[in-house]
């Protein structure tokens, strides 16, 4: 268990330079490049670290390459994190398998405390189990009022950044912004698994689409099977839940089930395809899953986490120095740039997925010309340019 360093009352006490609200891989990535620049950063969380999360768990090329410039690739290897050496893709008993670049999985549970202790070596505060609103706007910073069980205190900070996942709606309940929702999207779904069947081997990623939805299946660090899906909400109802619709979308492939699959504790997301109209505003930044999201296919999710905390960190601190309305229009110039025309690939696979025949007749082209899965692959991979360091 990871131990907050500072107690809610004690954060009343100091203006912070940045408060960040949420410590996922945005959040926690956010915290540790700001404390580097010795501002006084206090990383808010509503839940205890470390935590299961509903995620693929896959950091490709693109997420790889953003922790080596932030000199944070250690977190891997010494978490022990597993090569992806290729991908096999499923649907309707037709499998293809392909390989992968520069892939790694890492579960979510050492990803993410890893991030937290680094930013609190760098002299970052951690306040766990607490939750956090926004408060009133003032000319020089921004109140966040914070909740821990029946303890409560106002907090005072230059800049706010929300990286409260794709539950966070910070924005929206301070109507600051609205929160669109795609039509038909579907929902995450969940659940980790012991001593799973020595069919599902390290270093391979296991994906299957079929009516209903899809799901990926791949080893942790740990030996556990990390299954992660996007469900439709109509199938999850059809089937009785989301265990019997994986366990059916398993048995089209003749893949072998895992123990306790269908009775596991799932967990689910909200619709897994939105976003706010408004990244950015006064003293206020969004990163993460809480600015948009699409259907995942390969680690994109966390790759768009950390290039998005890599290239909003010089502004923040930019804003901390001197506010100026200007950086707000820079980091929603960024954003379109940097993650929202990357995302473009994932539109087009979470298509796809849709139609579990045009997921068939595509690999039977990749059966018969295996060179088209390298463009994609490589698309995936490619790291977006460095940003500015602070």
């Amino acid at each position: 268990m990871i131990k907050s360093n500072i107690s809610i009352e004690k954060c009343a006490s100091q203006i912070w330079d940045v408060i960040i609200i949420g410590a996922g891989p945005a959040g926690g990535l956010a915290a540790v490049l700001l404390a580097r620049k010795k501002l006084r950063v206090l990383l808010v969380d509503r839940q205890a670290f470390p935590r299961p999360k509903v995620c693929g768990c896959c950091l490709n090329g693109n997420a790889i390459a953003t922790l080596k410039e932030t000199g944070l690739h250690h977190l891997i290897t010494e978490n022990q994190a597993i090569a992806l050496n290729e991908m096999c893709l499923g649907s309707k008993k037709i499998n293809h398998t392909f390989p992968l670049q520069r892939q790694m999985v890492l579960s979510r549970e050492c990803l993410d405390s890893s991030l937290i202790q680094e930013a609190m070596q760098e002299g970052a505060f951690f306040l766990a189990t607490t939750l956090a609103e926004l408060g009133q706007l003032t000319s020089s910073s921004r109140e966040v009022f914070l909740k821990q069980g029946e303890l409560q205190s106002l907090s005072t900070a230059k800049i706010v950044v929300a990286a409260d996942g794709l539950g966070g709606r910070l924005l929206v309940r301070k109507n600051i912004t609205t929160h669109l929702v795609s039509n038909n999207t579907r929902i995450g779904a969940g659940v980790t698994l012991l001593d799973p069947p020595d069919f599902y081997k390290n270093g391979t990623l296991f994906m299957t689409s079929g009516n209903g939805g899809y799901v990926g299946l791949v080893r942790l660090e740990d030996g556990r099977l990390d299954l992660a899906a996007a469900f439709d909400p109509k199938a999850i109802k059809k089937h009785g839940g989301m265990g019997p619709l994986a366990k059916s979308l398993l048995q089209e492939m003749n893949w072998p089930l895992p123990l306790n699959l269908e009775f596991a504790p799932w967990r689910g997301t909200p619709a897994l395809t939105g976003h706010i109209e408004q990244v950015a505003t006064e003293r206020l930044f969004v990163i993460g899953d809480a600015a948009g999201y699409i259907e995942p296919f390969t680690g994109e999710g966390m790759a768009w986490a950390f290039t998005g905390a890599n290239f909003v960190a010089p502004l923040i601190a930019k804003g901390v120095g001197c506010w100026e309305p200007e950086l707000a229009k820079q980091w929603i110039s960024k954003y379109k740039a940097h993650i929202t025309n990357r995302q473009g690939v994932c539109k087009a696979a979470a298509f796809l997925l849709r139609w579990p025949l045009l997921v068939k007749l595509a690999l039977m082209g990749l059966k018969a010309f295996p060179f088209l899965s390298k463009p994609v692959v490589a698309m995936l991979d490619k790291p977006n340019k460095a940003a500015t360091s602070i």
